[in-house]
């Protein structure tokens, strides 16, 4: 008779990670990644503003989890551990936006610029287009706060900031935000 091994209750998920194949391997990070790609997509894209570059970041962020796989510490927290890489994806595009600046060449060669989705939603929405001139920091957090629904102490983890950082570009954010308001008076009574 053939005794089946119980699972070591104590082993920690690297040494899994560790013991297991290469296909389990990739099962595995694709089994986790699938579930988040496309909220991933949409939360690069308003961090970024640019559909194009919001699949280039939701790329980067999966090549870096892949190679860092080993250092999740519960498979549970992929999530939360996958959207700190985006969000440092993002942040590394921010700063490179500063120094490199990208011109499309598709219109100077007469052919009609493709939409972007994320565009049109920003240029649609007021509060989204007032959101979109908001310091790179500051947008982050509105975007991770807002829209990923994330607690300030998430937003926190997220960013590797601590926790008054988050509160004060948050409140800073929202001011300026509300400085962008139409006039009450000038509004058009319904």
């Amino acid at each position: 008779m053939i005794a089946l091994a119980m699972p070591n209750r104590t082993r920690t998920w690297e040494a899994t990670l560790r013991i297991q194949t290469a296909a389990d391997r990739s099962d595995l990070f694709s089994a986790l990644a699938a579930g988040e790609l496309d909220r991933a997509y949409r939360l690069a894209g308003l961090i970024l503003s640019d559909a194009a570059e919001a699949e280039d970041a939701v790329g980067d962020a999966l090549e870096r989890a892949w190679a860092s796989l080993d250092r999740l510490h519960d498979p549970a927290g992929f999530s939360s551990w996958f959207d700190r890489i985006l969000v440092n994806v993002c942040r590394d595009r921010l700063r490179r936006r500063r120094i490199v600046r990208f011109i499309p060449i598709e219109p100077a060669l007469g052919r009609a610029e493709p939409r972007d989705p994320f565009r049109e939603v920003l240029d649609r929405d007021e509060v989204l287009r007032t959101m979109r001139d908001l310091p790179d920091d500051e947008r982050l957090v509105v975007v991770l706060h807002y829209w990923a629904d994330l607690t300030l102490q998430g937003v926190a983890e997220r960013v590797g900031w601590p926790i008054g950082t988050v509160k004060s570009r948050l409140h800073r954010a929202l001011e300026r935000m509300r400085s962008h308001e139409p006039d009450a008076s000038t509004e058009v009574a319904r």
